[in-house]
């Protein structure tokens, strides 16, 4: 029943919960564990930093309780329906993922040592479920080793939709930006800061501008009206991720050319509000031929005008 689990092993991986030491080693101390029918044994070794006696690392426990209960099928139906269920893979997704950890253990796996794995220190640790757990054991920062993977993989295959993922949380922390930078332009009084104008004396002592007024003979001071500093990156973070006004296509202009666009154009005054393209195709074709008419006549007239004749005459 337990298959390859059925007789103790000779190599476990340990985890210290102390020192966070991964190694793997022979065990030195096999207990016996009844109640673990699928493995029935614990193993313990002593750390070679602490020199704790550890027990086996929780996840390689769960991978022998996970390859016990793993059969497979036993009757050539069910092997059968087994093979069946490799047809149509791998898919495209799953095609990425085998080159992403191709490309990790591969040619690429020094070059992203340049992230060292620094449990703690980078800001993206302070919510990392793998901080405690293994990235103290990793050389490369498992999260930032993900991101530099993904970006070789997309340039490798030039395939963009490979970055979507990250373009979409980017895209959302800019947002976010803007909304805290509207909320910090309406929380210091609007889009304009007041600053009192100061300046220096002979001594090196720095004192406000002040005047008396003439109407309520109180002392005021002079202030200086600036425009808020996170104006212009509000702006710039606008204009540069399309979102103004007439790139939502939200101004009477851009709900002129939609309507254009769907078939149906301004009609003159007095008429019906909207008239399609083709009775407006047809109309204009009328117009031009019309216009044909008006050249021909019009160089008719030239052609007999006695003055113009005179002159050709003299001239030629």
């Amino acid at each position: 029943m337990m298959g390859g689990n059925a007789a103790p092993k000779d190599s476990v991986t340990f985890l210290c919960r102390s020192c966070r030491e991964q190694f793997r080693d022979r065990p030195e101390l096999i207990n016996d564990a009844p109640e673990d029918d699928y493995h029935p044994w614990r193993y313990f070794a002593y750390c070679p930093v602490c020199h704790e006696l550890v027990e086996q690392a929780w996840w390689e426990r769960n991978l022998l309780k996970a390859w016990a209960n793993s059969t497979g099928p036993r009757t050539a139906e069910g092997r059968q329906r087994s093979a069946a269920n490799l047809e149509g893979h791998p898919t495209p997704e799953e095609a990425l993922r085998t080159r992403f950890n191709a490309v990790k253990h591969g040619i690429y796996a020094q070059t992203a040592t340049y992230f060292p794995a620094k449990p703690g220190a980078y800001p993206e640790c302070q919510d990392c479920e793998l901080r405690e757990t293994i990235c103290p054991s990793e050389r490369a920062c498992l999260k930032k080793t993900e991101l530099f993977m993904k970006h070789h993989i997309a340039f490798d295959s030039r395939d963009p939709s490979a970055l979507m993922d990250i373009h979409a949380a980017n895209q959302a922390a800019i947002s976010a930006m803007i909304n805290q930078m509207f909320l910090a332009i309406a929380l210091d009084g609007g889009p304009s800061i007041r600053q009192p104008v100061w300046t220096t004396d002979n001594k090196g002592w720095t004192k406000l501008v002040s005047f008396i007024d003439d109407n309520t003979g109180q002392r005021k001071y002079l202030e200086e009206i600036k425009a808020h500093p996170l104006l212009r990156h509000l702006m710039d973070f606008i204009h540069k991720n399309n979102i103004t006004m007439a790139d939502l296509e939200m101004t009477p202009k851009a709900k002129d050319e939609q309507d254009a666009l769907k078939g149906f154009l301004d009609a003159p005054a007095g008429e019906r509000p909207q008239q399609d393209a083709l009775e407006f195709q047809q109309e204009q074709q009328k117009q031009l031929r019309d216009l044909r008419g008006m050249i021909e006549r019009s160089q008719q007239s030239t052609d007999k005008d006695p003055v113009l004749i005179e002159y050709n005459q003299g001239e030629g």
